[in-house]
């Protein structure tokens, strides 16, 4: 089981609008089990100029977004892409997350 392998505790925060139009960070899922990989040794610049290095989370099937802010520790990443899967009689969720990089 993929799960037995969950090492981490993620937060999950979701982009909200507060006052007026103004959008801000809000808790979403406090306590997500997880296990992270990076996907390479690299640090990557996507097409906004942004450079940052790529992970993969694994975690239960839970209302994970892209553009969602996930905490890990001490990193915040933000969640780039998302599937849920099953593999094997395994359903999870991989989400491809990316801690910033400021150059």
């Amino acid at each position: 089981m993929i799960s037995n392998h969950y090492d981490k505790t993620a937060s999950i925060e979701r982009l909200s609008i507060t006052t007026g139009n103004k959008k801000a960070f809000s808790a979403h899922l406090p306590a997500v089990d997880c296990l992270i990989q990076p996907l390479n040794d690299e640090v990557s610049q996507d097409m906004t100029g942004a450079f940052g290095k790529d992970f993969l989370m694994l975690s239960p099937i839970v209302d994970i977004a892209e553009g969602d802010r996930v905490i890990i520790d001490t990193e915040e990443y933000r969640v780039m892409g998302t599937e849920a899967l099953n593999f094997g009689n395994n359903p999870h969720r991989e989400s491809r997350i990316r801690i910033f990089k400021s150059s």
